[in-house]
């Protein structure tokens, strides 16, 4: 399932919570309960970076265990935290993966399309692909890295949508692309260092189209 859906599937279903607690058929209102359960979403985004992110199987874990204590803390159903102080314990975890977070060989990927995820973690992908056609990459507290100077094209343009909070990307792209850049800065930035070659007589140049946005965050393409 790509991220789209799963992005309207958390949508629909919030929606879903808020009418069902404005018609009274839910005991409690619905931001009371996301007051209470939102740790949950961090659980699911480490189980969901557990799967989908070999290289970042270590952040997945850490955002788990950080979304499980914080449920824990909110639902007060176990006493640990009345004698070890909360907050230490989730920056001793986040410690620990940049401590021992793996190295940065990438995964070959021979698709035509990549998605990656990193959450409080890193993702390295090289792009083989000799029909690509796009993709995306999201990073909350962590960062990645997609190669694609070994990619072609078999159409004349693709989209690549990048979205960076409290992190960044590094994009590499062939030479012989041309590069359109529409984004938006929030407290962060993209920094476009490639340059492009000029396409030879008669030969339709191939275009990368990003689409960026970047909360406190930054983004990097280059050769």
């Amino acid at each position: 399932m790509t991220q789209r859906r799963w992005i309207g599937i958390v949508l629909i279903i919030i929606a879903g919570f808020i009418i069902l607690g404005n018609l009274g058929i839910l005991e409690r209102s619905f931001w009371e309960l996301l007051a209470t359960y939102w740790p949950v979403l961090l659980i699911l985004a480490g189980v969901y970076n557990l799967v989908t992110n070999p290289a970042g199987k270590f952040g997945g874990f850490i955002v788990l265990i950080v979304g499980a204590l914080l449920l824990v803390h909110n639902l007060e159903s176990v006493a640990l935290f009345q004698h070890i102080s909360f907050w230490p314990v989730i920056l001793i975890l986040v410690g620990l993966w940049f401590l021992f977070r793996g190295g940065d060989r990438p995964a070959v990927v021979d698709k035509d399309s990549i998605n990656t995820v990193a959450l409080f973690s890193g993702a390295s992908s090289k792009v083989v692909s000799q029909d690509f056609k796009g993709g995306s990459s999201v990073t909350m507290f962590g960062g990645a890295e997609i190669d694609l100077r070994e990619a072609r094209m078999s159409g004349s343009e693709a989209k690549f949508d990048i979205f960076a909070m409290f992190g960044g990307a590094d994009l590499y792209i062939p030479e012989d692309w041309q590069v359109i850049i529409k984004g938006l800065p929030l407290f962060g930035g993209l920094d476009n260092k490639t340059s492009s070659s000029p396409p030879e007589s008669g030969e339709e140049q191939p275009t990368l189209i990003i689409n960026y946005l970047a909360l406190f965050g930054g983004v990097d393409v280059k050769n």
